[in-house]
């Protein structure tokens, strides 16, 4: 265990390097949570404000407060797509860069290659929501108080759960190859179903189905009643217990799924055809 966890330490350290190589690129990383879905959502809610009040949200969630609603929505959105596409989708990226045969190749785990790029995204997740709260709070009227830290474990337990699902599309990306597209779609979907830009009780019946099965629908209405006090969804503490579970189901399942992809390319070959 202390061998892979220095793999998947050197991989973060790797990805590291050489992501701010590219500084330009950082900091489109680190804003794209803000100007392709925080600050749009924010500004097409104020439009309907009456007399400056939210009054559609105050009355839906029980809290008027749309810069913290919207923002709070941005750090679930942004944990979505450092996920989806710094660890799932970065696969791809050594596929491109010719690397990802000879990573194979090495003793290290398959899944600790992963890892490593699960570490690579959590800094760049939290770099971007320093950047999110302050843009939030110097230009948005975004308050935030000290009962944030309350909803700390949830977000712990919706980090790790999201590491499993990272390994699922992983899994996905290894056998479809060309899964932009998928990508795409999939982490859109998954970010609307979640709530992050509007509550998941304006959604079609259908898609509030799928949401009560994300556990970034409880992360995120968690944060929200912690910090803003909008009125949750369950029980907070059903909706810990709740998030825990599928924590603990998603983790092993994605890990699994990505073993078996893995299994299925040393089989065929299809590793090389990367």
């Amino acid at each position: 265990m202390g061998a892979e966890l220095r793999a998947a330490l050197a991989i973060a350290r790797k990805d590291i390097r050489t992501m701010f190589r590219y500084r330009i690129a950082v900091v489109g990383l680190v804003f794209n949570p803000l100007y392709q879905g925080v600050i749009p959502a924010f500004l097409f809610g104020a439009s309907f404000a009456v007399a400056g009040r939210v009054t559609g949200l105050e009355t839906t969630v029980g809290s008027g407060d749309l810069a913290g609603f919207i923002f709070l929505g941005g750090v679930i959105s942004g944990l979505v797509a450092f996920s989806f596409w710094a660890m799932a989708f970065g696969l791809r990226m050594e596929m491109d860069n010719g690397t990802l045969e000879p990573s194979w190749l090495t003793p290290t785990r398959r899944d600790t290659l992963l890892l490593g790029r699960a570490i690579y995204a959590v800094a760049l997740f939290l770099l971007s929501q320093a950047a999110l709260f302050v843009v939030g709070i110097a230009f948005f009227g975004l308050r935030i108080d000290w009962s944030i830290v309350l909803a700390l474990p949830a977000l712990g337990m919706a980090l790790a759960a999201m590491v499993g699902v990272a390994y699922m599309v992983a899994a996905v990306v290894l056998l479809m190859r060309e899964a932009n597209f998928f990508v795409d779609t999939a982490n859109f979907l998954f970010s609307v179903a979640s709530g992050v830009a509007f509550p998941i009780t304006l959604l079609p019946g259908a898609f509030q189905a799928v949401a009560i099965l994300l556990p970034t629908t409880y992360a995120v209405d968690i944060l929200r009643a912690y910090t803003i006090g909008t009125r949750p969804l369950l029980d907070l503490t059903l909706e810990h217990v709740v998030l825990l579970g599928l924590t603990l189901l998603l983790f092993p399942v994605g890990r699994a799924a990505f073993n078996a992809a893995d299994r299925r390319l040393r089989v065929t070959g299809g590793i090389g055809q990367h």
